[in-house]
């Protein structure tokens, strides 16, 4: 497994979907070995993982290299033996964007790079039918990435916000990334909090980036709502931990956000708009009450979705 987002020390969250989907496939009787490019370190790290991969590549004899994210998929690439399955997350196919709405420079060699690169691999996994339409690959297999209901399950608000010291009585709205990302869209979020202060005056937000992915569920649980106001996402892996822990959601329209909600009451879908998004919050605030969004998700669990990889291993490398 060749990949460029993989949990590290400095940042226990960093790519922990990926290491997750991973370890959910060796109770299906898959041994694999992982190439972590650690790209934020040093960009040359990437041409350094060439080298590192052949050595790999002949102390053992491997079926097929599964790479995630499209800049893994080149490295994966860059040898002929061994069949290559890439997984796009997202920002790899949808491009990197600017807080405007525009799309970066770099975002724009990512399309182009990605859309190269799905051709020239054994299999192509996407997040979404957004994400599987701008490649333009009928072949394209949409398995976005489970949740382990294992680990996020409803817990009592009360014991939550005790076990993370946050206040009983205040409400809290959930932003689970770093506000530094410009496509996350924070400024829309703090300011649709701000306006929902001024029929909640309690109200916060809660940011959480950097902590370790088993901590996760008790801020999901300790929360009162998540609000997700992205530019661009693939299939955001929050808004299913979310949805497992029971914890209500409101959210642009955006990657697989439409699909992952459903008809689940309490849950809203909106424009990305500071008031329309603040009357929501207000709204899920002062009903006070959790979802049924665990039986909804529990389709994509991680080991439902682990057996959708598997099988596309199979047809790969059927040996």
């Amino acid at each position: 497994m060749v990949t460029n987002l993989w949990p590290t020390k400095a940042d226990p969250s960093y790519g922990a979907f990926v290491h997750d989907q991973m370890e959910s496939l060796r109770p299906l009787g898959v041994e694999f070995d992982v190439l972590f490019i650690n790209g934020r370190e040093s960009r040359w790290n990437y041409a350094r993982a060439i080298g590192q991969m052949r050595r790999m590549l002949r102390a053992r004899p491997y079926d097929l290299i599964h790479a995630h994210f499209g800049l893994s998929g080149w490295i994966a690439r860059c040898q002929l033996r061994v069949p290559v399955v890439v997984t796009f997350h997202g920002d790899d196919v949808l491009g990197q964007f600017k807080r405007s709405g525009g799309i970066t420079l770099l975002g724009r060699f990512f399309q182009v790079s990605s859309f190269l690169l799905a051709r020239m691999v054994s299999a192509t996994i996407v997040q979404s039918r957004q994400m599987k339409s701008r490649l333009r690959l009928g072949s394209a297999a949409i398995i976005p990435c489970g949740v382990d209901l294992d680990l996020f399950q409803p817990l009592d608000q009360a014991e939550a916000r005790r076990a993370l010291g946050l206040d009983p009585h205040k409400k809290y709205v959930l932003f689970p990334y770093d506000p530094g990302v410009a496509r996350k869209r924070y400024d829309v979020i703090a300011a649709a909090v701000a306006r929902a202060r001024e029929f909640i005056p309690d109200l916060e937000i809660l940011q959480v980036h950097g902590v370790p992915h088993t901590r996760l569920p008790l801020y999901m649980n300790a929360a009162d709502v998540l609000v997700l106001a992205s530019l661009a996402e693939g299939s955001p892996v929050a808004v299913k931990e979310a949805m497992a822990t029971n914890l209500p959601v409101v959210t642009v329209d955006v990657g697989d956000t439409r699909d992952l909600v459903g008809p689940i009451e309490g849950c809203y879908l909106v424009r990305r708009d500071a008031q329309e998004i603040a009357t929501q919050i207000v709204e899920v605030c002062r009903r006070g009450t959790r979802t049924r969004g665990r039986d909804w998700i529990a389709r994509l669990s991680m080991e439902k979705v682990a057996q959708q990889i598997v099988e596309l291993y199979s047809a790969v490398a059927p040996h």
